[in-house]
This record gives structure tokens, C-alpha cells and sequence, in this order.
């Protein structure tokens, strides 16, 4: 597991709650299920995700 930059989507191509989210591991799944082309970089003022926070 590595730390990496924030990052979240805003793209209607995912359900609202991983809109609602920001990222920062590598290894969270559900992050892992954005397309880079999607990922926009920053916590956006979303809640940490449960599952990069269950790795911390």
C-alpha cells in the first residue's frame, strides 16, 4: 500500500456514491475502478473513502 496524490471523479459514468468520495491508496478498490481519464486530481471537498481509510 503507497499513499498517493487525491484524487476523485465527478464523471456520471459512476454511481453517486463513489462521486461523493476522494481517494489516496493505491490499493483501495474502488478507486482502482476509476479511469485514469476520469480521475481529477484533489480531495474536491468530498469525505476520504471508507476503503483507502481502512488501510490507514
Amino acid at each position: 500500500m503507497a499513499k498517493v496524490y487525491p484524487y476523485h471523479t465527478n464523471s456520471p459514468e459512476y454511481e453517486p456514491k463513489h462521486r461523493e468520495v476522494y481517494h489516496d491508496k493505491d490499493t483501495c478498490p474502488d478507486g482502482k475502478r476509476i479511469k485514469p481519464e476520469h480521475r481529477v486530481s484533489g480531495d474536491g471537498g468530498k469525505k476520504h473513502c471508507l476503503e483507502c481509510y481502512k488501510v490507514d
